[in-house]
């Protein structure tokens, strides 16, 4: 999957934890607040939703179901996440766009390997090309950080190999600011991906599991207390 090639291009100890060992992970606040949200959008397209009131009682419904308390911080994320939704359902509304599938899943052959994951949105366009849809709850990247983005990368080949679909364009629609971020198809390499994806595998069949320390990767590691190669 593409979350799998980028743990393993950030630190391929960090890959063999997770996906080898498969020691557990507890989410962290923010992580379970991102889970709800993109579980409260799921659901509401899945049912067919329209109405904004059904939109924020699935947040309600989805926020006891995520265990989550009366705290000062988990009232703020609450505040956040139904700001957040109530600007998602306002760009429903109004972009000139139809969306025709939600959580499509993917799998096909790149080589020996097999690729697999699902996309969260698939609009079609006035002009009737397609946009792939993938939504985030983190700090917002623009166009020119994604140009190495192994996820919109990949969604554009699955489209392509898996559905027969040539995207015009993929995106990332970070909920929480209300921005989307595109990155058209004609601005992807294929053959840069499919590098990258032999590169990965090779590495993991080759079991080159070496750490790749750094602060910024280390300090967001769920691993670092049992890492012997982390940076504080």
């Amino acid at each position: 999957s593409a979350s799998d090639i980028e743990t393993y291009r950030t630190c391929p100890l960090k890959y063999k934890f997770a996906r080898v060992f498969r020691i557990p992970q507890e989410p962290t606040l923010n992580q379970r607040f991102g889970i709800v949200v993109h579980q409260v959008l799921e659901r509401f397209h899945a049912g067919g939703g329209h109405a904004l009131d059904e939109l924020l009682g699935l947040l309600a419904g989805g926020w006891r179901r995520g265990g989550f308390g009366d705290s000062e911080q988990e009232r703020q994320l609450r505040g956040k996440a139904e700001s957040a939704l109530r600007r998602y359902h306002a760009r429903l509304e109004s972009e000139p766009v139809e969306p025709v599938w939600f959580e499509r899943s993917f799998s096909f052959r790149m080589g020996p390997h097999t690729l697999r994951g699902r996309v969260d949105r698939v609009d079609r366009l006035p002009d009737g090309g397609h946009e792939l849809i993938d939504y985030k709850t983190g700090r917002p990247r623009s166009a020119a950080a994604l140009h190495d983005d192994v996820q919109l990368s990949l969604y554009a080949v699955a489209a392509r190999e898996a559905w027969g679909l040539e995207a015009a364009q993929q995106a990332y629609l970070y909920v929480l600011d209300d921005e989307k971020v595109r990155v058209p198809t004609e601005e992807i390499d294929p053959a840069w991906i499919e590098e990258t994806v032999m590169t990965v595998a090779e590495g993991i069949q080759a079991q080159g599991f070496e750490p790749t320390p750094s602060h910024a990767a280390c300090s967001m590691c769920d691993f670092r207390i049992a890492c012997p190669a982390a940076e504080w």
